[in-house]
């Protein structure tokens, strides 16, 4: 009885807001940017991370250079920070869907023609595009790397690729149904996650039986968790800027891996 209740108050909540094409609008959490930035600072701050990322983790790769794992995690939480502080910002840009007939605070706002032009639009998917990509990598890194040092194997790490299919694929059809459907839509963003949270679950008991090292189990799993919301968020966000790119976007973060190397090569 409590369910049904609770699932038809969420089906009412969801009629009265939606359309919801981000994790922000469905949690209608936001704040009022207390540090007072323009809403481009954090795109670009978030750009530039991404691109000393990428170097990082290249120097860490080609050089051997494990003395910088320090460096990399540094900045990879400080980009994942910087992520949920401006996706839950109140007052970005606004769009307003002409067909819909409703405005909304838009994540995205340089990713769309109407807000910023068909030139800047195009610009800000592609680095939006590189952005969330460069994220997505280092967080399979990461993962990758963290695994290793518990004793984990390749199969075993590679397990992760799995639920990584899954909220890829939601979160696209999340995307795609919000432009169609947006009702759909937003159930599409529940049900995924709801999946996902569950085989993340069944992730962190058969990593803590085969391992028992339930704490850093669990830190991974959260890391996971946390890290690739905030990268959903971002690529949402440039499937919804132009749906016809949908099948490159999506290609691009799947083509993301990790090379995995042995424990004597990885230990920081």
């Amino acid at each position: 009885m409590m369910h049904i209740m609770f699932l038809s108050a969420l089906s009412d909540y969801i009629n009265t807001n939606a359309p919801m094409s981000n994790i922000p609008e469905l949690l209608g959490l936001h704040h009022s940017n207390p540090l007072g930035l323009h809403p481009i600072v954090v795109p670009v701050l978030l750009l530039v991370l991404a691109v000393a990322m990428r170097i990082v983790y290249f120097v860490i790769y080609k050089k051997e250079r494990r003395s910088l794992y320090p460096l990399l995690y540094s900045m990879w939480w400080v980009a994942v920070a910087a992520t949920y502080y401006y996706c839950f910002s109140g007052d970005l840009p606004l769009f307003t869907d002409k067909d819909l007939g409703r405005t909304e605070i838009c994540i995205g706002w340089f990713c769309q023609r109407q807000v910023v032009g068909l030139g800047w639009s195009l610009v800000g998917v592609a680095l939006l595009s590189y952005t969330a990509y460069s994220m997505f990598n280092v967080l399979l890194h990461v993962i990758a790397h963290q695994s290793d040092r518990m004793g984990l194997t390749e199969k075993q790490w590679r397990e992760w690729n799995w639920i990584i299919v899954v909220m890829l694929l939601g979160a696209s059809l999340a995307g795609i149904a919000d432009d169609f459907a947006p009702i759909t839509g937003v159930w599409i963003m529940i049900a995924y996650h709801v999946v996902v949270f569950m085989l993340v679950l069944v992730k962190l008991v058969v990593d803590t039986v085969r391992t028992h090292l339930f704490w850093r189990c669990l830190l991974s799993a959260v890391c996971f968790i946390v890290v690739f919301e905030a990268v959903t968020m971002l690529a949402i966000e440039c499937i919804e800027g132009y749906i016809y790119l949908f099948l490159p976007i999506v290609g691009l973060f799947v083509s993301a891996d990790a090379r995995y190397k042995k424990k004597t090569n990885t230990a920081a």
